[in-house]
Protein backbone atom coordinates (compact mmCIF):
# COMPACT_ATOMS: atom_id res chain seq x y z
CA UNK A 1 0.00 0.00 0.00
CA UNK A 2 1.31 3.43 -0.81
CA UNK A 3 2.64 5.05 2.54
CA UNK A 4 1.83 8.64 1.87
CA UNK A 5 -1.54 7.05 1.10
CA UNK A 6 -1.96 5.24 4.58
CA UNK A 7 -0.87 8.41 6.79
CA UNK A 8 -3.32 10.39 4.45
CA UNK A 9 -6.18 7.74 5.75
CA UNK A 10 -5.29 7.91 9.47
CA UNK A 11 -4.85 11.37 9.55
CA UNK A 12 -8.98 11.79 8.22
CA UNK A 13 -9.78 8.43 10.62
CA UNK A 14 -7.24 10.33 13.87
CA UNK A 15 -9.47 14.01 12.81
CA UNK A 16 -13.04 12.41 13.12
CA UNK A 17 -12.16 10.89 16.33
CA UNK A 18 -10.87 13.61 18.07
CA UNK A 19 -13.49 16.24 17.06
CA UNK A 20 -16.17 13.92 18.39
CA UNK A 21 -14.04 13.77 21.09
CA UNK A 22 -14.25 17.74 20.90
CA UNK A 23 -18.23 17.46 20.53
CA UNK A 24 -18.50 14.88 23.75
CA UNK A 25 -16.44 17.48 25.52
CA UNK A 26 -13.70 14.76 26.60
CA UNK A 27 -10.75 16.16 24.81
CA UNK A 28 -9.25 19.41 24.48
CA UNK A 29 -9.07 21.74 22.10
CA UNK A 30 -5.54 21.72 21.09
CA UNK A 31 -5.70 18.84 19.75
CA UNK A 32 -7.68 19.93 17.02
CA UNK A 33 -5.77 22.30 16.61
CA UNK A 34 -2.60 20.25 16.42
CA UNK A 35 -4.08 18.27 13.27
CA UNK A 36 -6.08 20.88 11.83
CA UNK A 37 -3.44 21.15 8.93
CA UNK A 38 -3.36 17.54 8.42
CA UNK A 39 -7.63 17.91 8.13
CA UNK A 40 -7.63 21.38 5.66
CA UNK A 41 -7.80 18.80 1.99
CA UNK A 42 -10.80 16.31 4.18
CA UNK A 43 -14.00 17.22 2.71
CA UNK A 44 -16.15 18.31 5.22
CA UNK A 45 -18.61 16.20 4.92
CA UNK A 46 -16.47 13.57 4.60
CA UNK A 47 -14.89 14.37 8.36
CA UNK A 48 -18.48 14.77 9.50
CA UNK A 49 -19.65 11.45 8.43
CA UNK A 50 -16.55 9.60 9.47
CA UNK A 51 -16.93 10.88 13.03
CA UNK A 52 -21.03 10.01 12.92
CA UNK A 53 -20.20 6.73 11.85
CA UNK A 54 -17.74 6.44 14.45
CA UNK A 55 -20.56 7.86 17.10
CA UNK A 56 -23.08 5.24 15.79
CA UNK A 57 -20.82 2.65 16.62
CA UNK A 58 -20.19 3.32 20.53
CA UNK A 59 -23.81 4.08 20.97
CA UNK A 60 -23.74 8.13 21.49
CA UNK A 61 -25.17 9.35 18.36
CA UNK A 62 -27.50 11.37 20.26
CA UNK A 63 -24.16 13.56 22.05
CA UNK A 64 -22.96 14.82 18.29
CA UNK A 65 -23.55 17.89 16.33
CA UNK A 66 -25.47 19.53 19.96
CA UNK A 67 -28.38 16.90 19.52
CA UNK A 68 -29.28 15.80 22.93
CA UNK A 69 -31.18 12.49 22.51
CA UNK A 70 -32.71 13.74 26.16
CA UNK A 71 -36.65 12.04 26.37
CA UNK A 72 -39.30 13.05 28.70
CA UNK A 73 -42.61 10.99 29.87
CA UNK A 74 -45.35 12.90 32.14
CA UNK A 75 -47.34 10.44 34.29
CA UNK A 76 -46.38 7.56 32.34
CA UNK A 77 -47.23 8.82 28.94
CA UNK A 78 -45.42 8.14 25.79
CA UNK A 79 -41.79 9.15 25.45
CA UNK A 80 -41.01 12.66 23.63
CA UNK A 81 -38.74 14.99 23.31
CA UNK A 82 -40.17 17.96 25.50
CA UNK A 83 -37.62 20.11 27.95
CA UNK A 84 -40.42 22.23 29.64
CA UNK A 85 -43.51 21.80 31.12
CA UNK A 86 -46.33 23.77 33.09
CA UNK A 87 -47.52 22.44 36.25
CA UNK A 88 -50.38 23.72 38.43
CA UNK A 89 -50.37 23.99 42.41
CA UNK A 90 -51.30 20.49 44.10
CA UNK A 91 -51.15 18.62 41.01
CA UNK A 92 -50.25 15.16 41.61
CA UNK A 93 -47.18 14.80 38.26
CA UNK A 94 -44.95 12.20 37.65
CA UNK A 95 -42.10 13.45 35.32
CA UNK A 96 -39.22 10.54 33.99
CA UNK A 97 -36.35 11.68 31.97
CA UNK A 98 -34.43 9.31 29.45
CA UNK A 99 -31.38 9.32 27.17
CA UNK A 100 -32.36 7.32 24.14
CA UNK A 101 -30.30 4.15 23.43
CA UNK A 102 -28.32 4.87 26.46
CA UNK A 103 -28.12 2.56 29.35
CA UNK A 104 -27.49 5.19 32.02
CA UNK A 105 -25.75 4.17 35.76
CA UNK A 106 -26.14 6.86 37.35
CA UNK A 107 -26.96 11.37 37.06
CA UNK A 108 -25.40 14.07 38.44
CA UNK A 109 -27.74 17.00 39.25
CA UNK A 110 -26.42 20.21 39.70
CA UNK A 111 -26.46 21.77 43.08
CA UNK A 112 -27.59 25.18 41.92
CA UNK A 113 -30.62 24.03 40.20
CA UNK A 114 -33.64 25.36 42.15
CA UNK A 115 -36.25 23.29 41.22
CA UNK A 116 -40.54 23.02 41.96
CA UNK A 117 -41.08 22.35 45.87
CA UNK A 118 -42.87 19.47 46.40
CA UNK A 119 -40.81 17.17 43.83
CA UNK A 120 -38.82 13.95 45.00
CA UNK A 121 -36.28 11.84 42.95
CA UNK A 122 -37.06 8.39 42.63
CA UNK A 123 -34.40 5.97 41.54
CA UNK A 124 -35.77 2.72 39.60
CA UNK A 125 -32.64 0.46 40.97
CA UNK A 126 -33.54 -2.51 43.21
CA UNK A 127 -33.18 -1.37 46.02
CA UNK A 128 -33.84 2.26 45.12
CA UNK A 129 -31.41 4.58 45.36
CA UNK A 130 -30.82 7.55 46.89
CA UNK A 131 -29.91 11.03 46.47
CA UNK A 132 -26.31 11.39 47.49
CA UNK A 133 -24.10 14.32 48.07
CA UNK A 134 -23.49 17.09 47.56
CA UNK A 135 -20.36 16.38 45.77
CA UNK A 136 -17.65 18.38 44.22
CA UNK A 137 -16.84 18.50 40.88
CA UNK A 138 -13.69 20.34 38.63
CA UNK A 139 -16.65 22.13 36.29
CA UNK A 140 -20.44 22.38 35.48
CA UNK A 141 -23.11 24.77 34.01
CA UNK A 142 -22.61 28.20 34.75
CA UNK A 143 -19.26 27.68 36.59
CA UNK A 144 -20.75 25.58 39.57
CA UNK A 145 -18.47 23.00 40.99
CA UNK A 146 -21.42 21.58 43.46
CA UNK A 147 -23.80 17.89 42.37
CA UNK A 148 -25.50 15.32 43.67
CA UNK A 149 -25.52 11.82 42.21
CA UNK A 150 -28.90 9.38 42.10
CA UNK A 151 -28.24 5.62 40.38
CA UNK A 152 -31.10 5.44 38.23
CA UNK A 153 -31.32 4.41 34.45
CA UNK A 154 -34.35 6.66 34.53
CA UNK A 155 -34.37 10.33 36.12
CA UNK A 156 -38.06 10.57 37.69
CA UNK A 157 -39.78 13.01 39.81
CA UNK A 158 -42.68 12.45 41.71
CA UNK A 159 -44.87 15.27 43.55
CA UNK A 160 -46.88 17.76 43.57
CA UNK A 161 -45.84 21.73 43.10
CA UNK A 162 -46.59 23.50 46.29
CA UNK A 163 -45.14 27.04 45.68
CA UNK A 164 -46.07 28.78 42.64
CA UNK A 165 -42.80 29.75 40.59
CA UNK A 166 -42.22 31.09 37.28
CA UNK A 167 -39.25 29.44 34.85
CA UNK A 168 -35.43 30.80 35.12
CA UNK A 169 -33.82 32.52 32.55
CA UNK A 170 -30.02 32.37 32.05
CA UNK A 171 -28.20 35.74 32.52
CA UNK A 172 -24.90 36.13 30.71
CA UNK A 173 -23.06 35.53 33.69
CA UNK A 174 -24.37 31.89 33.21
CA UNK A 175 -26.27 31.91 36.36
CA UNK A 176 -29.90 31.00 36.51
CA UNK A 177 -32.23 34.33 37.67
CA UNK A 178 -34.95 32.67 39.44
CA UNK A 179 -35.64 28.81 39.97
CA UNK A 180 -37.43 25.76 38.34
CA UNK A 181 -34.21 24.86 36.07
CA UNK A 182 -33.18 21.66 36.46
CA UNK A 183 -29.10 20.69 35.35
CA UNK A 184 -28.41 17.20 34.89
CA UNK A 185 -26.01 15.18 33.16
CA UNK A 186 -26.19 11.16 32.71
CA UNK A 187 -23.26 8.85 33.02
CA UNK A 188 -22.45 4.74 31.85
CA UNK A 189 -21.36 2.42 34.27
CA UNK A 190 -17.41 3.09 33.64
CA UNK A 191 -17.93 6.70 34.89
CA UNK A 192 -18.25 8.70 31.00
CA UNK A 193 -20.39 10.90 30.39
CA UNK A 194 -23.13 10.06 27.61
CA UNK A 195 -23.76 13.99 26.29
CA UNK A 196 -23.31 17.43 27.98
CA UNK A 197 -25.78 19.30 30.25
CA UNK A 198 -29.43 19.39 29.62
CA UNK A 199 -32.14 21.87 31.46
CA UNK A 200 -35.44 20.55 32.54
CA UNK A 201 -37.37 24.30 32.97
CA UNK A 202 -40.49 23.74 35.24
CA UNK A 203 -43.31 26.58 35.29
CA UNK A 204 -46.13 26.67 38.47
CA UNK A 205 -48.50 29.33 37.37
CA UNK A 206 -49.71 31.76 39.94
CA UNK A 207 -52.95 33.15 39.98
CA UNK A 208 -55.41 35.63 41.53
CA UNK A 209 -56.23 33.98 44.84
CA UNK A 210 -59.71 32.45 45.52
CA UNK A 211 -61.70 32.77 48.14
CA UNK A 212 -63.16 29.15 49.21
CA UNK A 213 -65.18 30.01 52.43
CA UNK A 214 -65.61 33.11 53.52
CA UNK A 215 -66.15 34.66 57.13
CA UNK A 216 -69.01 33.47 59.21
CA UNK A 217 -71.31 36.09 61.22
CA UNK A 218 -70.88 35.88 65.24
CA UNK A 219 -72.73 36.64 67.77
CA UNK A 220 -70.69 36.96 71.27
CA UNK A 221 -71.92 38.49 74.47
CA UNK A 222 -69.29 41.09 75.95
CA UNK A 223 -66.37 40.51 77.06
CA UNK A 224 -66.55 37.14 75.40
CA UNK A 225 -63.66 36.15 72.50
CA UNK A 226 -64.73 35.85 68.65
CA UNK A 227 -62.91 34.34 65.93
CA UNK A 228 -63.04 34.75 62.05
CA UNK A 229 -61.95 32.30 59.52
CA UNK A 230 -62.04 31.49 55.66
CA UNK A 231 -60.13 29.40 53.35
CA UNK A 232 -58.32 30.07 50.23
CA UNK A 233 -57.28 28.67 46.86
CA UNK A 234 -53.96 29.62 45.64
CA UNK A 235 -50.74 31.46 46.36
CA UNK A 236 -50.92 33.82 49.12
CA UNK A 237 -47.88 36.68 49.80
CA UNK A 238 -50.14 39.06 52.05
CA UNK A 239 -52.77 38.47 54.51
CA UNK A 240 -54.70 41.90 55.63
CA UNK A 241 -58.56 41.71 58.01
CA UNK A 242 -60.48 44.86 57.27
CA UNK A 243 -63.17 46.23 59.55
CA UNK A 244 -66.15 48.00 57.74
CA UNK A 245 -64.13 48.12 54.80
CA UNK A 246 -60.63 49.58 56.79
CA UNK A 247 -57.54 47.67 57.26
CA UNK A 248 -57.01 46.63 61.31
CA UNK A 249 -53.37 47.66 61.80
CA UNK A 250 -51.17 44.08 62.72
CA UNK A 251 -54.41 42.29 61.46
CA UNK A 252 -52.09 39.74 59.19
CA UNK A 253 -52.72 36.29 60.64
CA UNK A 254 -54.97 33.83 58.96
CA UNK A 255 -57.22 33.78 61.64
CA UNK A 256 -58.80 37.20 63.43
CA UNK A 257 -58.73 36.75 67.24
CA UNK A 258 -60.79 39.43 68.92
CA UNK A 259 -60.19 38.67 72.97
CA UNK A 260 -62.26 40.71 74.52
CA UNK A 261 -65.28 41.98 72.74
CA UNK A 262 -66.69 45.14 73.61
CA UNK A 263 -69.37 47.59 71.92
CA UNK A 264 -66.69 49.27 69.62
CA UNK A 265 -65.93 45.87 67.87
CA UNK A 266 -69.40 45.45 66.56
CA UNK A 267 -69.32 45.58 62.72
CA UNK A 268 -68.65 43.77 59.52
CA UNK A 269 -65.02 41.57 59.02
CA UNK A 270 -63.44 40.91 55.64
CA UNK A 271 -60.11 39.67 54.48
CA UNK A 272 -57.90 40.75 51.70
CA UNK A 273 -55.51 38.04 50.60
CA UNK A 274 -53.14 39.03 47.89
CA UNK A 275 -50.07 37.82 45.64
CA UNK A 276 -48.27 38.93 42.92
CA UNK A 277 -50.58 37.90 40.69
CA UNK A 278 -53.74 40.75 42.32
CA UNK A 279 -56.06 40.34 45.22
CA UNK A 280 -59.13 39.46 46.56
CA UNK A 281 -61.67 40.53 49.24
CA UNK A 282 -63.59 38.35 51.31
CA UNK A 283 -67.43 38.84 51.69
CA UNK A 284 -68.09 40.44 55.20
CA UNK A 285 -69.08 38.40 58.47
CA UNK A 286 -70.94 40.53 60.94
CA UNK A 287 -70.26 40.17 64.59
CA UNK A 288 -72.84 41.30 66.97
CA UNK A 289 -73.09 41.81 70.40
CA UNK A 290 -75.85 39.43 72.06
CA UNK A 291 -75.51 39.22 75.46
CA UNK A 292 -78.46 36.94 75.67
CA UNK A 293 -77.17 34.03 72.88
CA UNK A 294 -76.58 30.78 74.20
CA UNK A 295 -75.36 28.00 73.02
CA UNK A 296 -74.57 23.78 73.94
CA UNK A 297 -71.49 22.27 73.62
CA UNK A 298 -70.71 18.77 73.41
CA UNK A 299 -67.41 17.67 75.12
CA UNK A 300 -65.15 15.20 73.93
CA UNK A 301 -62.13 12.83 75.44
CA UNK A 302 -60.50 10.20 73.64
CA UNK A 303 -57.31 8.18 73.76
CA UNK A 304 -56.34 5.62 71.31
CA UNK A 305 -53.83 4.20 68.49
CA UNK A 306 -53.00 6.67 65.82
CA UNK A 307 -52.52 5.32 62.57
CA UNK A 308 -51.67 6.89 59.60
CA UNK A 309 -54.33 7.62 56.29
CA UNK A 310 -57.68 6.60 57.27
CA UNK A 311 -56.45 5.10 60.72
CA UNK A 312 -55.83 8.87 62.19
CA UNK A 313 -57.80 9.30 65.24
CA UNK A 314 -60.61 11.87 64.36
CA UNK A 315 -63.20 12.55 67.18
CA UNK A 316 -66.09 15.40 66.79
CA UNK A 317 -68.40 17.30 68.11
CA UNK A 318 -71.68 19.93 67.63
CA UNK A 319 -72.05 23.15 69.26
CA UNK A 320 -75.79 23.92 69.08
CA UNK A 321 -77.48 27.68 69.67
CA UNK A 322 -76.81 31.09 68.22
CA UNK A 323 -73.39 31.74 70.58
CA UNK A 324 -69.63 30.76 70.02
CA UNK A 325 -68.09 28.75 71.99
CA UNK A 326 -64.64 29.18 72.46
CA UNK A 327 -62.99 25.98 73.67
CA UNK A 328 -59.44 24.36 74.35
CA UNK A 329 -58.08 21.12 72.38
CA UNK A 330 -54.78 19.24 73.43
CA UNK A 331 -53.72 16.47 71.35
CA UNK A 332 -51.27 14.78 73.57
CA UNK A 333 -48.43 12.29 72.57
CA UNK A 334 -45.41 12.77 74.79
CA UNK A 335 -47.53 13.73 78.05
CA UNK A 336 -48.68 10.14 78.40
CA UNK A 337 -45.54 9.55 79.19
CA UNK A 338 -46.07 10.61 82.58
CA UNK A 339 -48.39 8.45 82.86
CA UNK A 340 -46.66 5.65 82.30
CA UNK A 341 -48.64 5.24 78.54
CA UNK A 342 -46.25 2.70 76.23
CA UNK A 343 -46.06 3.24 72.82
CA UNK A 344 -47.09 6.69 73.17
CA UNK A 345 -47.01 9.23 69.96
CA UNK A 346 -43.79 11.05 69.55
CA UNK A 347 -45.04 14.35 67.34
CA UNK A 348 -48.47 14.68 67.00
CA UNK A 349 -50.18 16.96 65.05
CA UNK A 350 -53.65 18.49 65.48
CA UNK A 351 -56.43 19.83 62.95
CA UNK A 352 -59.41 21.34 63.20
CA UNK A 353 -62.04 21.06 60.51
CA UNK A 354 -65.78 22.44 60.06
CA UNK A 355 -68.40 20.38 57.69
CA UNK A 356 -69.96 22.50 54.92
CA UNK A 357 -73.98 21.61 54.21
CA UNK A 358 -75.39 21.96 51.33
CA UNK A 359 -78.77 23.73 51.08
CA UNK A 360 -80.77 20.03 51.85
CA UNK A 361 -78.62 19.54 54.85
CA UNK A 362 -75.78 16.97 53.10
CA UNK A 363 -72.32 17.27 54.46
CA UNK A 364 -70.62 17.91 51.40
CA UNK A 365 -66.54 18.78 52.67
CA UNK A 366 -65.19 19.91 55.31
CA UNK A 367 -62.76 23.39 55.67
CA UNK A 368 -59.73 23.53 57.74
CA UNK A 369 -59.65 25.78 60.60
CA UNK A 370 -56.43 25.49 61.98
CA UNK A 371 -53.41 23.23 62.68
CA UNK A 372 -51.02 23.15 65.24
CA UNK A 373 -47.65 20.55 65.41
CA UNK A 374 -45.52 21.50 68.23
CA UNK A 375 -48.32 23.84 71.07
CA UNK A 376 -45.46 26.72 71.83
CA UNK A 377 -45.32 27.72 67.91
CA UNK A 378 -48.89 28.65 67.38
CA UNK A 379 -50.01 31.86 66.54
CA UNK A 380 -51.91 32.57 69.54
CA UNK A 381 -49.32 30.84 71.37
CA UNK A 382 -49.08 33.56 74.65
CA UNK A 383 -52.53 33.38 74.60
CA UNK A 384 -52.69 29.59 74.85
CA UNK A 385 -50.08 29.47 76.94
CA UNK A 386 -52.05 32.16 79.88
CA UNK A 387 -55.34 29.29 79.28
CA UNK A 388 -53.31 26.21 79.66
CA UNK A 389 -52.13 27.60 83.19
CA UNK A 390 -55.10 29.08 84.35
CA UNK A 391 -57.00 25.64 84.04
CA UNK A 392 -54.08 23.48 85.86
CA UNK A 393 -53.55 22.17 82.02
CA UNK A 394 -50.01 23.09 81.68
CA UNK A 395 -47.50 21.55 78.81
CA UNK A 396 -44.22 21.61 79.10
CA UNK A 397 -41.85 23.97 77.58
CA UNK A 398 -40.08 22.45 74.31
CA UNK A 399 -42.74 19.54 74.50
CA UNK A 400 -44.10 18.18 70.77
CA UNK A 401 -47.52 17.98 71.82
CA UNK A 402 -49.97 19.69 70.38
CA UNK A 403 -53.08 22.33 71.50
CA UNK A 404 -55.22 24.65 69.66
CA UNK A 405 -57.87 27.49 71.49
CA UNK A 406 -60.18 28.13 68.71
CA UNK A 407 -63.86 29.80 68.80
CA UNK A 408 -66.41 27.95 67.22
CA UNK A 409 -70.06 29.17 65.94
CA UNK A 410 -72.69 26.67 65.57
CA UNK A 411 -71.92 24.06 63.52
CA UNK A 412 -70.22 20.79 63.18
CA UNK A 413 -66.55 19.95 63.86
CA UNK A 414 -64.12 17.24 64.06
CA UNK A 415 -60.42 17.34 65.64
CA UNK A 416 -57.89 15.14 63.38
CA UNK A 417 -55.04 13.93 65.26
CA UNK A 418 -51.57 11.98 63.46
CA UNK A 419 -48.66 11.75 63.59
CA UNK A 420 -45.63 14.09 61.82
CA UNK A 421 -43.81 12.08 59.32
CA UNK A 422 -46.77 9.41 59.05
CA UNK A 423 -45.49 8.41 62.55
CA UNK A 424 -47.71 6.18 64.67
CA UNK A 425 -48.28 5.81 68.52
CA UNK A 426 -51.30 6.18 71.15
CA UNK A 427 -52.37 9.66 71.56
CA UNK A 428 -55.15 11.54 73.58
CA UNK A 429 -57.18 14.57 71.88
CA UNK A 430 -58.97 16.20 75.30
CA UNK A 431 -61.86 19.10 74.62
CA UNK A 432 -62.41 21.77 77.63
CA UNK A 433 -64.75 24.50 77.02
CA UNK A 434 -63.31 28.05 77.68
CA UNK A 435 -66.74 30.02 77.18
Amino acid sequence: MNFTYLKFKLAKAQFAILLLGFILQRSPAVQIVALFEKALKVPSAQIIRSATWLATGMGLFHATAGATGLQSSVDGASFTNRTAFTIDVGEETTLSLNLEGVQVAYWEIDAASDFVDGFDFISDQIPPGLLEGPFQRTGGPGGVNDYYRINSQLLTLSGAPTTPSQIATLEPDGFFSNQNVLGIKAYDANGESEGGWYEIAVEVPLTVPVILYDPVSIRVPTGGRAQFFFEVEGGVDTIQWLKDGVEIPGATAETLVIQEVAEADEGDYSVEVTNSSGSVVSAAATLTIDNTATSELVNLSNRGFVGVGGDVMIPGMTVIGGASKTVLVRGLGPALEASGVPGFLVDPELKVFQAIFDQNGAIVGSQLLLTNDDWELGPDADELASVLADRNLELAPGSKDAAILVTLNQGVYTFQLSGVGNTTGVGLVELFVID
